[in-house]
């Protein structure tokens, strides 16, 4: 038997997690950061960096999803 009514929906929006950008910066020799820019949130920085290769691989590899990880943004 079908009720009138019963036949839900969903309205369709999924939520979206924001859009992280990452920047490598150079502080000083042998010293660099990577700047997490998130639009409506705090800029963060991933610091203890060593190179230009370094701060790449971070960005490229697994440490940068561990990191979406601890901060909640990535499952």
């Amino acid at each position: 038997m079908l009720v009138s009514g019963s036949n839900h929906r969903q309205n369709g929006k999924m939520s979206k997690k924001p859009r992280i950008e990452f920047r490598p910066k150079r502080i000083a020799e042998n010293e660099w950061q990577v700047e997490a820019i998130c639009p409506g949130h705090e800029t963060r920085f991933i610091t203890g960096l060593t190179s230009r290769d370094d701060v790449y691989e971070w960005i490229n590899g697994p440490r940068k999803i561990a990191w979406l990880k601890s901060q909640g943004l990535a499952k």
